[in-house]
């Protein structure tokens, strides 16, 4: 029951509304200023959660799964996935475990062909999603570099030893990805403009609600919440007072003597 209360007060702090009035307006503001190119390339913008926290936290190891209620990726997705074996060996194993995806690169053949920033900037733009073996996602920052990075599609990392492999697999496909701990603000996509706007919205809060839950010491600790696309400006949906400080409120300069008593 307490919990039921509890996330009932953490979901409270945004106002739906607010949501449902910057969604539609990121929307047009996309298809009046990219419409035309955008149809013709039968591609989308994405919708951003910019994040902005008062305390930033110890700096995760691996970014948080976000679960959304409306995947950001079609059914005909193409998932490249990083491993610490041999390919062959992997992609025997996805098999036995019926798990489909459209390339598999080990680690070594990534240190090998992937070396230049170019080769790096070609291949992140190849596939929709990356993911890798969660044993070797430690090594990956430095292996792919900005051109992941940039393009928000750094690899979700994955436990491949999972007896439900598929079942891990898709829960990747219906999540965005947050990181925390690397400054003030994080980015996390939440929606795109291929969606309808009540899908959109639905993404937005459901989001919410869940980072409420992971950021620690939840809304406390957060300053604000803003939506936007690659290029437009930044349309706010939650903002709470900074917190006043304890310590300028009873700090007392240093030298300061005090009175004698007479």
């Amino acid at each position: 029951m307490a919990d039921s209360r509890s996330k009932a007060v953490r979901e409270s702090q945004l106002d739906r509304k607010q949501v449902e009035l910057a969604v539609p307006a990121l929307v047009k503001f996309v298809g009046e200023k990219k419409g035309k190119q955008l149809r013709l390339l039968n591609e989308h913008e994405t919708i951003l959660l910019i994040l902005a926290l008062k305390k930033i936290p110890n700096p995760d190891k691996k970014p948080k799964k976000i679960p959304l209620p409306h995947s950001l990726h079609s059914d005909n997705v193409e998932v490249c996935l990083f491993a610490k074996e041999d390919s062959t060996k992997t992609k025997e194993m996805l098999k036995s475990k019926e798990v489909t995806v459209k390339k598999v690169i080990s680690l070594a053949k990534l240190r090998k062909n992937y070396q230049s920033f170019e080769a790096k900037r070609q291949l992140c733009s190849l596939y929709d999603v990356f993911i890798c073996d969660d044993t070797i996602y430690h090594l990956l920052p430095k292996l792919l570099g900005k051109a992941f990075f940039s393009r928000k599609k750094f690899p979700v990392p994955v436990d491949l030893k999972k007896t439900n492999l598929k079942k891990e697999m898709d829960k990747v496909l219906q999540c965005s990805l947050m990181t925390l701990g690397h400054g003030p603000c994080s980015a996390i996509k939440v929606a795109h403009t291929g969606q309808t706007i009540e899908q959109a919205v639905e993404n937005v809060v459901s989001a919410v609600s869940e980072i409420a839950r992971i950021v620690p010491r939840g809304w406390n600790n957060i300053q604000s919440l803003n939506l936007k696309t690659s290029d437009s400006i930044s349309l706010p949906i939650y903002t709470s007072l900074p917190e006043k400080s304890l310590a300028i409120e009873n700090s007392q300069p240093p030298n300061k003597k005090r009175k004698m008593k007479t």
